[in-house]
């Protein structure tokens, strides 16, 4: 049994609000329309800080959307700000392509005092980039991220490798040391192939799996850590917390075994790196 004083990491959907299309994103039909039956919410600073005070020995707050983007929560500062009286560390998922320059150099002062890190989602550069994260600008997020690390926001890239973008990944690297990313990080190539849907049509076309990124290792890269990650629920004791306020166990187990408090989802859970997490996510 898990108990509330193991819990060390709190992964938070701050909205299930996007203006991303992704196809592999559980919000939507493959890139085309919102799936039945999706509410469009932000979770409400209350309910964000009545969880934070049931895990006394919290050290990282996550918000990374499992079906929207956390900026686009209306109360995303006010999270950080609640955030910040409870854990050392936070960490925030964004495809970057929200707001604009301004905000997000005010963002940058609102992170500030904490140990933080905002990954970006950027899947290779214009053109190729927006092939995956459909409806999102290019352009927009470099200005962004550009704004927020000017402004002494501590940012990493994070890239998803497709067969259609792998060809990128070096050139990618590269604009993020000019820009002062902190770190690059790869997701593991767990992808399959995906029949996905073009945001604006429906027309279908294949994602196909990347071949190889793993010569990666070995280039150089002055001044930028990169990395192959895993999803964290299969290493650190931690829980998710959904836009309207449901307990899980991870993001994956979103539709089902869910909670309406923490005590009686942790109650239930024996072992988060079980089986099923393991073959979808490891």
């Amino acid at each position: 049994m898990l108990l509330a004083q193991d819990i060390k990491w709190f992964h938070v959907e701050a909205s299930s609000k996007c203006n991303a299309w992704c196809p592999a994103c559980p919000r939507n039909n493959q890139g085309f329309g919102l799936i039945d039956g999706l509410v469009e919410q932000d979770l409400t600073p209350a309910m964000f800080e009545q969880a934070l005070v049931n895990f006394p020995a919290l050290e990282c707050v996550q918000l990374c959307g499992n079906l929207g983007d956390p900026i686009a929560s209306t109360h995303i500062t006010e999270l950080v700000s609640i955030a910040k009286n409870y854990v050392k560390k936070i960490q925030i998922h964004t495809n970057g392509s929200l707001r604009n320059s301004d905000w997000w150099q005010e963002f940058a002062g609102c992170l500030e005092d904490i140990d933080h890190d905002v990954w970006f989602g950027i899947d290779g550069l214009r053109g190729v980039h927006e092939i995956y994260r459909q409806g999102t600008d290019f352009d927009k997020i470099m200005q962004n991220a550009t704004a927020f690390i000017s402004a002494g926001g501590h940012a990493t890239w994070q890239f998803i490798p497709y067969q259609h973008n792998e060809h990128q990944i070096r050139d990618c690297l590269k604009l993020s040391q000019q820009m002062k990313f902190k770190k690059f990080k790869i997701a593991k190539l767990y992808r399959k192939q995906i029949v996905a849907r073009h945001y604006k049509t429906g027309v279908e076309f294949d994602l196909l799996p990347a071949d190889s990124v793993k010569s990666l290792t070995n280039i150089d890269r002055p001044n930028t850590t990169v990395e192959f990650h895993n999803c964290m629920h299969l290493s650190i004791p931690s829980v998710y917390m959904s836009a309207n306020g449901t307990f899980s166990r991870c993001c994956y187990f979103n539709k089902q075994d869910r909670f309406t408090d923490s005590s009686a989802l942790l109650s239930k859970v024996t072992d988060l790196n079980n089986q099923l997490c393991v073959k979808n996510c490891g």
